[in-house]
């Protein structure tokens, strides 16, 4: 007779794992932690894990697909929103994605050299696919909205929203080269070099609809040398409790 499985239970005990390794990648960073690190932590076994994750990459593979379904849960609201119009809900939507990406600033940057890695490829893509899959189809509803009251001019409202997430993720990928790559603190050269990739591709998504330059928001000095400095104090401290670790 086949094994009932609780899906409660089982989404349950899964988040629990995630919530573990989420943790353990802010403390020790991925490439430090082990599957048994997350056993001790739950004071679980190795056929209780596998379970639920074939491999520790599995693991951070749903970690990456939560953060793309809580990012999902907080934009979808802003396209429902009555009290806005298409461009202030369009504004809202890049606001609300700086807001969340800052409050997750400590995981995003654990994760960064993992999604970056260059045998991650693959995962990247995947990832890259999903967002577009569950994000585009909101843009293009605040773009549709747009060009029904004509704040937004484009001949093609229904591939806009593919169009911009290309353009963020494009964005991301260009940041994410300058973020791995720099040290602190940071150099006026590579902070200067931040700035223009994010002023260069927010112009291409205001050229795109014909809105106004500087509708959207542009990314400053000040935090990008927040962010490069975030990610130089993470590297250190890292290091130094590897270095305890190792003690």
């Amino acid at each position: 007779m086949a094994r009932t499985v609780n899906q409660t239970e089982h989404a349950v005990k899964r988040d629990s794992i995630l919530d573990a390794a989420r943790q353990l990648v802010l403390d020790k960073g991925y490439e430090n932690f082990t599957v048994q690190d997350l056993l001790d932590v739950l004071g679980i076994s190795k056929g209780a894990f596998y379970h639920y994750f074939a491999s520790k990459p599995a693991v951070i593979e749903a970690l990456t697909e939560r953060l793309v379904d809580e990012s999902e849960r907080l934009l979808s609201p802003i396209v429902e929103r009555a009290d806005l119009s298409a461009l202030e809900k369009l504004q809202c939507f890049f606001a609300e994605t700086i807001r969340w990406k800052s409050a997750q600033q400590s995981l995003m940057l654990a994760l960064l050299p993992v999604w970056y890695a260059e045998d991650n490829a693959g995962f990247r893509q995947k990832v890259n696919r999903a967002v577009a899959r569950r994000l585009a189809p909101l843009l293009t509803a605040i773009v549709r909205e747009g060009v029904n009251e004509n704040s937004f001019t484009t001949a093609y409202p229904a591939q806009a929203g593919a169009i911009i997430i290309a353009i963020i993720q494009a964005l991301q990928d260009a940041l994410a080269e300058q973020l791995l790559a720099a040290r602190a603190p940071a150099q006026p050269a590579r902070v200067n070099a931040a700035v223009a990739i994010y002023g260069a591709h927010v112009e291409a998504i205001e050229r795109l609809l014909a809105i106004p330059s500087g509708a959207l928001y542009r990314a400053d000095a000040t935090t990008v040398e927040e962010w490069i400095d975030a990610q130089h104090l993470r590297s250190f401290t890292r290091l130094g409790r590897t270095a305890t670790d190792e003690d």
